[in-house]
């Protein structure tokens, strides 16, 4: 797989890239949780998500995220009061990426739509590296079974998320977030938080 790949929303005003990339280091994963649909349908984004609703992520140490451009454009939303940080660029609705709302946990999982990769497959494998796991199964759209998706998520998975953020930690990646403030450790972005009846209709599109 590539080192390095760019981060671009769609207008260009925030930019950047993921460096330092190895297999060992990438979770290339679909997520066909309801959450993420969320979020994609709250910024107008609906052609993110594939035939079964699902988001294609690509989750790695906030250390490998670099950011240029105008941070002024970086936005965040919550689903609830204690959900994910949800970041897009504020310019154009770009989905970027998801993290805990702390820095202490290094991990950044990266929505594809701002990633510089190719549309299809196999290039986009050999560039990116293998889907490793389809997750959340139960709220896919149509039949999960046809793409073998995970009703929840496999324990392989989860033990690679472990592995991948003890050995971000130990490397120090949680000071070297660009989404976070090194010293307090606090969002660049205020984050918003959505009103539960305006996510409940935003879930209730699936029915």
């Amino acid at each position: 797989m590539n080192d390095v790949i760019g981060v671009r929303c769609r207008c260009g005003d925030v930019r950047g890239e993921l460096s330092a990339l190895r297999s060992h280091t990438v979770n290339r994963i679909v997520c066909y949780c309801d959450d993420c649909r969320a979020f994609a349908r709250h910024l107008g984004r609906d052609d993110v998500l594939d035939g079964n609703g699902g988001t294609e992520i690509f989750q790695v140490s906030s250390g490998c995220l670099r950011l240029h451009g105008d941070a002024r454009n970086l936005a965040c939303v919550r689903l609830t009061h204690r959900g994910l940080l949800r970041w897009y660029a504020r310019c154009c609705h770009t989905p970027i990426g998801n993290t805990l709302p702390t820095a202490f946990v290094p991990f950044v999982g990266m929505i594809h739509a701002c990633l510089d990769l190719p549309a299809h497959e196999p290039r986009r494998s050999e560039v990116a590296g293998p889907v490793r796991a389809r997750v959340h199964g139960r709220h896919a759209l149509g039949d999960p079974d046809s793409h073998r998706i995970h009703p929840r998520a496999p324990l392989s998975y989860l033990c690679r998320c472990l592995y991948m953020l003890a050995a971000a930690r130990l490397r120090g990646d949680h000071r070297r977030s660009p989404l976070f403030d090194p010293v307090s450790g606090a969002a660049r972005a205020r984050p918003s938080v959505l009103a539960p009846q305006a996510l409940r209709r935003l879930k209730a599109l699936d029915r």
